[in-house]
């Protein structure tokens, strides 16, 4: 074994150590119950290092907002400028606090200027709903450890207002919404991810293991902002609100993205997907139909391509040639949804040996008119694309 690998070990030794003392002696707890505090397979860190025992109690004496004023305690269990002290059970204070900071870990921080708008009072209860499954004594979490977890993390902590004991949390809300919504019961869980926390998964999966019994090897890091452009979905944004049906539509949609209750329309064929899934009325097809026809005269031609539609399929039939009948070949038939969910896109392929027929047809009196097959593809690939002829702006 190398010497670089020893000396790595006893350094770890050496921390363990020197943090279970501390902890035992700010706790009054005998050094084997905090050793296994310390050292429990849930507070290793699983979305970043182990947190510190020594950094935890030194973010009660030293943090600008939440430190001690003269030695006089400022955050509580009950939380900021709280009349209750510390109330330690010596068995798993440890173990809740270091799952607290991965909890928080998840969340995208906010930058400077950005307004903190997440109640501590709201994530000790998401917390505990996340949390209280895979680790019970984390099943209920007072407002003071989920700030001091926060402080710990040096996130942005502004006070709520005046005299009350919660303080708002620098993370961002949208993400807090779409984790309270998946983990709480009754509500309704997101049908769109745009907003899950990029730790989520990892997180989740890696308690999943934890309570196990099971080694968490993987480690994880947190993945590079995205940079996608979506130049369709940034468009039906900026037409929110504009002063026809196309404006008063959009503001559902952008509502929608925002709340997580469906996913980003990257294209025209996933919007009318998304009304599908939502169950959206006639009215708000044919306003998503104009929006796309009108997408389509104002994109730039390298853009176009976006705009053309496949259906999902619903039904096949294929029918084998006769064996007797030497000139009979294979005919097939595929039916697809048609746009707005109420006809459907037929597809015929019938051959011989003297010819091959291919029809398409929709079988849709509103989607006929405001849809045609994209010319120049073959019937085995056949695109839609708004009608723009006549279609108001």
């Amino acid at each position: 074994m190398s010497s670089n690998i020893i000396d790595t070990r006893d350094a770890r030794d050496r921390k363990v150590k020197q943090d279970t003392r501390a902890w035992a002696k700010y706790t009054d707890t005998n050094y084997t119950t905090a050793l296994r505090q310390v050292e429990s397979p849930f507070a290793k860190g699983f979305l970043g290092e182990r947190v510190s025992a020594r950094q935890l109690i030194n973010t009660l004496d030293d943090h600008d907002l939440v430190g001690a004023d003269d030695g006089d305690f400022i955050l509580g269990e009950a939380g900021y400028y709280a009349d209750t002290p510390w109330n330690f059970n010596q068995t798993s204070d440890f173990t809740e606090l270091a799952l607290l900071v991965d909890f928080l870990r998840m969340f995208t921080p906010l930058g400077s200027g950005e307004k903190p708008g997440v109640s501590s009072y709201a994530l000790e209860h998401t917390a505990a709903d996340f949390l209280g499954k895979f680790f019970p004594p984390a099943s209920h979490v007072s407002n003071g450890r989920l700030i001091w977890a926060a402080a710990a993390l040096d996130l942005p902590l502004v006070e709520e207002e005046e005299a009350s004991p919660n303080l708002m949390i620098g993370i961002s809300k949208r993400e807090h919404d779409y984790v309270k919504r998946m983990v709480r019961a009754g509500h309704t869980k997101p049908r769109g991810h745009q907003h899950r926390p990029a730790g989520f998964i990892h997180l989740q999966a890696a308690l999943e293991q934890c309570t196990a019994g099971e080694a968490v090897l993987d480690r994880w890091e947190r993945p590079v902002p995205s940079t996608e452009v979506c130049p369709f979905h940034e468009w039906l944004i900026k037409q929110a609100g504009r002063g026809d049906a196309i404006g008063d539509w959009t503001v559902h949609y952008v509502a929608g993205v925002a709340d997580s209750d469906h996913r980003i329309a990257r294209t025209a064929n996933e919007y009318l997907e998304i009304l599908q899934e939502v169950g959206a009325s006639d009215d708000c097809y044919e306003s998503a139909e104009n929006a796309v026809a009108e997408w389509v005269r104002i994109c730039a031609p390298s853009q176009r391509g976006i705009t053309s539609i496949r259906t999902p399929r619903i039904h096949s039939l294929v029918e084998e040639a006769d064996v007797d009948d030497s000139d009979s070949g294979p005919f097939e038939r595929h039916e697809f949804l048609c746009p707005c969910g109420e006809g459907k896109i037929v597809e015929e392929h019938d051959s011989n040996a003297d010819f091959q027929d291919n029809d398409l047809l929709i079988e849709c009196e509103m989607c006929s008119e405001d849809w045609r097959f994209v010319l120049g593809l073959s019937a085995w690939e056949w695109r839609l694309e708004p009608v723009t002829t006549g279609t108001a702006s």
